[in-house]
């Protein structure tokens, strides 16, 4: 039976959010309409629009207002008040009102005004001296991706997000300036929604108001441990006053593939290639296909003459029962078109409802996010809801409280494969030969349908369902101890995750033939994996900013901060399910039992921290900060630490022998700053104790109870601290033509010292390998640069603004000490480290060819390692080039010292990474696009990745069009200029054979250039919106990865670039083994929404 959840749930609990919103709405809805006063006006921007959210109030005095969903304010005042109005982005003007004024407030193209998220506060971007981005939450909630993180990447230089494959649940690999931040503890950047740490994805793209990326150590030092590596500040949206304000956006999105797959579908083609491939790795003719293809009459020479029978004449039929009483199949079956859609869709709702009085603002918002599955069976479902709940509170004059609570459930309904833990396209590689379906002509499963798994899928009897919730509490008080000088704030917040992943494999019936049965797999079992969460911070601050006239500016701030987390994880497996449609523990008869903690573990952190930042007359610019840390996860003895920063800014346009120059240079500053922060991120709370392990049997063996046992500690290192990363940054902000024109540059330099690696080797005879500690250090270098040029002019009487916007960032990362000396060298299915390397090296042979003839293959050098199958070498096998003379074909021991012929022949890293955005603006039409991509990346395809070997790896996997004939050596055309070899199967599948170990020849280009997102939009004019009730009318189309530029297609068309990690993250995922781009598919969106305020 399928999970009720994924459908019957779905509407109502929607529908539950949709009443509760409208509910409070009309329960707040009369407090927000008191307030105001006798004096009444409007604000309008330079197009003539109502700007909404003026800041208008009376110079020198507590008295102000904003403006409303129309752009009008009214305020208690007299005429010839002089009034002040502010907006960001807009000159603030001063002028003396009278009843009815009309303001037209102008633009100020400079970003020097512009109000930027910092930690613990907020600085002007004139005044900012560390390595600051930002962009605005309208460039993340117009591209309507499954979640932030897709919406984010390419929009910040040196922020690179890379993901696995597309599912639309996938969290990205967060990188800010470089591509591993630490080999041993690691360490990602830290996020933050509003203060808290949160999982980006998690939160409701519409929610928020801007995003701020803090990259280097003068930024990020109040976070400290958890800042080292960069921090991403998400500030959501605040309420505000005025009447209540109705918001809803709902789109409807297409999902296809970027990378279709390709196979061969053609039987007679695929079984000519199956028997090369055979006969070249084992000398002989085959006596089976595969694992459901193996009982025929007259032998698989009879099958073969009758598949060509069949194949060529449409009136005979695609099946036949066999002497032996078999199926036989003839049909020429394309199994990615049985398996999966051509196309699936997807929808995203959005509600808010925010408003209020001057003393008391109030903000709801929800969302509902669902997609389709891709599969053509079963019920695969993605859905995530979202709400936020944020009210301030103006207790007094000076007081202010605020309440911030979220809550996220995330629903994720999979099919699995019943043959073992495996993934749907390694299956299809072993038993989907086009000869056979997935159903029999009377209707019963064939054996290829239960291995492959569509028929468990179609049943609904082997899943996963995925269950993540997460709640969040934030409270905090504002007090505002003397006005505009002494500002107190104290937040406690508490956060609580449950996960679970609960997985069921049940037996499904096939039919071999009419009368033949079998079931799959031999057993059934249920697992069961559970994650709680528990996590509070409390932090205060305390902001001074004195008054010291208008050449001298200054900011102290200082601030404690406290977190405790704890999680508990429990696993459960047992086997023997009673009732397949009904999943329960108490439901599982099996003797074959595990439960056992998974990992739990507890720790905690406390900080103290200060910034002191100083002005001298606008143009000289000075910042100390810093943060003293304690961390549960070291000895009693090493868990402190104190890690300063400080930075310098001068902004050079601001000296009087730039004076002639300010009529276009609006802005030249140059910045330096250095600074160490601490890394505790070790991901084992209690690497520095002794501990013994305990652990119970896997079966119940006596008195109907399992038996535990213990284990002896291991070895730990001698001491264990902070890793320390120590930034200098040296950066240009540069603006000119009132904003037109911007350039931000930056060059840097990380060293990670004290990194938690593998130690010196212990002796052999001591038993135990060497524990990890603080033994390596590693430097990073780098540069980012984004240049931007913005105007507008008048076209049609219609105001019509445009911009554009270039950016390239680029990193390198060395190990500079590594204590272990006899290391052995990085390869594809493993990762390695050693004192000199450059992260993401490829080691591998050099190929100088194919074989011309069997003599020269017989007169080569030795290349017996790599031999694996019957027979020897022969002209179209692959001449590996014997690089240090030996006669030999090898790699030595593996070492630096001794590598025999591997030399470097590429790097995984992402380089020169690099995004192009443009758009414009005109009389309610608007336009934008993003173009992102990778200058250089290398990729070796693993072995078991058959979208790329095809039958190169397995004889009976996938036969793939672009390796026919044409494009291989055969004995036929002796083509050794063809890209592929002679065709013997398993020589990308067995660990010692020559394609399974990388090389240059097939090392693959994997750098891009992709138009990420396009997006055109309408926003229907004022009155006509009136005209149906509404505030604002806005419909739009958008696209995601709508087309791919890529040297990547010319002999891997099944990849997409951002796809060909191994496996699928949530099943099986293991380099060599699951097979590269056998995840789930990146996809390409086209959405259309309509957006309405009420």
């Amino acid at each position: 039976m399928k999970p009720s959840y994924t459908h019957t749930n779905r509407p109502t609990a929607f529908a539950l959010l949709l009443a509760a919103l409208m509910i409070v709405t009309q329960v707040l809805m009369a407090s927000a309409q008191e307030g105001g006063g006798n004096l009444k006006g409007s604000c309008k921007d330079e197009k003539g629009a109502p700007m909404i959210g003026v800041a208008v109030t009376i110079p020198g005095t507590s008295t102000g207002v904003s403006t409303d969903l129309n752009g009008e304010f009214s305020i208690k005042a007299a005429e010839n008040t002089l009034l002040e109005f502010r907006y960001i982005g807009y000159k603030t003007q001063q002028i003396k009102v009278k009843q009815n004024l009309s303001v037209v407030m102008t633009p100020d193209n400079t970003s020097l005004e512009e109000i930027v998220v910092v930690g613990y506060g907020v600085q002007k971007r004139r005044d900012i001296v560390g390595a600051v981005e930002t962009i605005k939450g309208d460039a993340i909630s117009q591209r309507k991706t499954a979640n932030v993180s897709r919406a984010l990447q390419g929009q910040v230089p040196g922020l690179t997000l890379t993901f696995s494959d597309g599912k639309p649940s996938r969290d990205a690999t967060i990188r800010i300036r470089g591509v591993e931040n630490s080999i041993g503890a690691g360490g990602s950047a830290l996020v933050l929604v509003d203060g808290v740490e949160t999982d980006m994805n998690t939160v409701n793209p519409d929610d928020i108001a801007s995003i701020s990326v803090l990259k280097d150590a003068s930024s990020t030092a109040v976070y400290g441990a958890k800042g080292t590596f960069g921090v991403i500040l998400i500030t959501t949206k605040n309420p505000q006053d005025g009447r209540v304000r109705v918001t809803y956006d709902g789109s409807y999105s297409i999902f296809t593939r970027t990378a279709p797959i390709e196979t061969v579908s053609n039987s007679v083609q695929w079984m000519d290639d199956y028997t090369e491939s055979y006969k070249g790795r084992y000398g002989k003719m085959p006596a089976s296909v595969n694992n459901v293809l193996k009982v025929f009459d007259g032998g698989l020479a009879g099958y073969y003459e009758e598949l060509k029978k069949r194949s060529v004449d449409p009136t005979y039929e695609k099946h036949k029962v066999n002497d032996s009483g078999y199926w036989e199949y003839y049909g020429n079956n394309d199994w990615h078109d049985i398996v999966y859609r051509d196309w699936t869709s997807g929808q995203q709702h959005n509600l808010s409802v925010s408003g209020g009085t001057e003393k008391v603002q109030f903000l709801f918002s929800g969302r509902y996010f669902q997609q389709d599955g891709i599969y053509n069976w079963g019920d695969e479902d993605y859905t995530q809801y979202n709400s936020r709940a944020k009210m301030n509170v103006r207790l007094s004059k000076w007081l202010t409280l605020d309440n911030n609570f979220s809550f996220m459930r995330r629903n994720i309904y999979q099919p699995r494969v019943a043959e073992g833990n495996q993934l749907i396209q390694r299956q299809i590689e072993i038993v989907g030969a086009p000869m056979i379906g997935a159903c029999n002509p009377d209707g019963t499963w064939t054996n290829a349908a239960t291995y492959i798994g569509v028929a468990c899928f179609e049943e609904g009897t082997s899943w996963e369902k995925y269950r993540k919730s997460d709640v969040q509490e934030t409270i905090g008080l504002t007090a505002g101890l003397l006005k505009d000088v002494l500002v107190a704030r104290g937040e406690f917040a508490y956060f609580y995750n449950r996960t679970s992943r609960q997985r069921a494999r049940n037996q499904v019936t096939y039919y071999s033939g009419p009368e033949i049965t079998g079931v799959q797999p031999a057993t059934s079992q249920y697992r069961d994996y559970g994650y709680d969460t528990n996590r509070w911070t409390a932090s205060g601050t305390l902001t001074w900013t004195p008054k010291l006239g208008e050449s001298h500016s200054l900011t102290v701030m200082g601030g404690v901060n406290a977190e405790e987390y704890g999680i508990k994880k429990i696993y459960t497996y047992r086997e023997g399910i009673l009732f397949p449609d009904k999943v329960n523990p108490s439901f599982i008869e099996g003797d074959v039992f595990e439960w056992k903690d998974n990992g739990s573990s507890e720790y905690s952190l406390f900080g103290a921290f200060f910034r002191l930042h100083y002005g001298y007359k606008g143009k000289y610019l000075a910042e100390v900060s810093g943060r003293y840390d304690g961390n549960s996860k070291f000895p009693a003895g090493q868990r402190w630490g104190f890690f300063p920063s400080a930075s310098l800014g001068w902004r050079i346009s601001e000296e009087s022998f730039m004076a002639g120059s300010r009529s276009w240079l609006d802005n030249l500053k140059l910045r330096l700053s250095v600074g160490t922060a601490g890394n505790g991120l070790i991901s084992d709370a209690y690497a520095y104790m002794l501990l013994m392990g305990f652990d119970q049997s896997s079966a119940v063996v006596s008195g109907g109870q399992p038996f535990k046992y213990a284990t002896a500690p291991a070895p730990v290192p001698d001491g264990l601290t902070w890793e320390k990363a120590t930034t200098y940054d040296l950066g240009l902000d540069l603006e000119m033509l009132n904003g037109r024109f911007n350039l931000t540059a930056d060059i840097y330099r990380r060293n990670t010292t004290d990194m938690y690696v593998i130690g010196a080797e212990l002796p052999a005879v001591y038993g135990n390998a060497a524990p990890k500690g603080n033994y390596g250090d590693m430097r990073t270098d780098g540069w980012e640069a984004s240049v931007s040029w913005r105007d507008s002019f008048n076209a049609g009487n219609h105001f019509f603004g445009y911009h554009i916007r270039g950016a390239v960032w680029d990193s390198v990362s060395k190990v500079t000490r590594y204590t272990s000396k006899n290391s052995k060298l990085p390869t594809i299915y493993s990762q390695s480290y050693y004192e000199g390397m450059t992260l993401g090296e490829i080691w591998g042979y050099r190929v100088s060819g194919l074989f011309e003839s069997d003599a020269e293959a017989a007169n080569w050098a030795n290349q017996s390692k790599f031999k694996y199958f019957t027979g020897d070498w022969k002209a179209g096998d692959i001449k590996l080039a014997d690089t240090d003379d030996s006669g030999v074909i090898d790699n030595g021991a593996n070492t630096l010292a001794d590598h025999g012929d591997l030399v470097k022949i590429g790097n995984t890293s992402p380089r020169y990474c690099y995004s192009i955005t443009a758009g414009f603006d005109w009389n309610g039409i608007g336009f934008s696009m993003i173009w992102q991509g990778v200058g250089r990346r290398d990729w070796y395809p693993a072995k078991d990745s058959g979208y790329f070997w095809g039958k190169n790896g397995r004889s009976y996997g996938y036969s793939l069009p672009w390796q026919d004939a044409s494009h291989r050596y055969t004995d036929e055309n002796r083509n050794v200029d063809a890209y592929w070899p002679r065709l013997r199967g398993y020589q990308a599948e067995v660990a010692s054979a020559v394609m399974s170990n990388a090389n240059d020849r097939y090392l693959q280009d994997a750098s891009y250039l992709r138009l990420k997102n396009v997006t055109l939009d309408y926003t229907f004019p004022k009155r006509i919106a009136q005209k149906l009730r509404m505030e604002s009318l806005r419909i739009y189309v958008t696209g995601d990865n709508l087309c791919t530029f890529t040297p990547l297609h010319k002999w891997a068309k099944n990849y997409d670039p951002e796809g060909i990690s191994a496996g699928d993250a949530d099943f099986a995922s293991t380099v060599g083994t699951n097979g590269d781009g056998y995840g789930y598919p990146v996809m390409r969106t086209v959405t259309v929404g309509i957006n309405v305020t009420f």
